[in-house]
């Protein structure tokens, strides 16, 4: 973009001043841009002097600014049009890295949870071989068994 920090640009602006006040000097009677801009005698092209009034030429100068303005907007908004262009492009591989590493990103997350219902299992394996173990190694502390007597029946 410009280098300097003005919101408008002066050029535009003195253009578009040109060209929009310039068919407003067409209403003003016996006014010509011709008075303003300096005298230059047409020696050559008689055809000017001889078939073209002042109003005319004035309107040939209005038209050809209002052309070149023109031109110019457009050169302008295919300028723009390519920075946005490259803007949207660079926006749609953004979009695309973030779509793979957010798949990326879930993939691991998934994986963490297969891990750890892995772990869980294991570790509840691990506890019942523990709790069998400490079962298996535990002398039999039962309670002594009475015995019924020969009188008791």
């Amino acid at each position: 973009m410009s280098s300097n920090k003005n919101e408008c640009d002066t050029v535009v602006v003195v253009i578009a001043i040109v060209v929009f006040a310039l068919p407003l000097t067409l209403l003003i009677p016996d006014f010509s841009v011709w008075d303003v801009v300096p005298k230059v005698r047409v020696i050559r092209f008689h055809v000017l002097q001889q078939h073209l009034s002042w109003p005319q030429l004035n309107a040939i100068v209005v038209a050809l600014l209002i052309l070149f303005f023109s031109l110019y907007l457009e050169i302008r908004k295919r300028n723009l049009d390519d920075m946005v262009e490259k803007v949207l492009t660079v926006s749609q591989a953004t979009d695309t890295v973030m779509l793979e590493e957010k798949n990326r990103q879930a993939a691991a997350l998934r994986l963490c949870v297969e891990l750890l219902d892995v772990s869980a299992e294991h570790y509840e394996h691990l506890v019942l071989l523990r709790d069998e173990l400490a079962r298996k190694d535990k002398p039999n502390q039962q309670p002594p068994v009475i015995e019924p007597s020969g009188s008791m029946l």
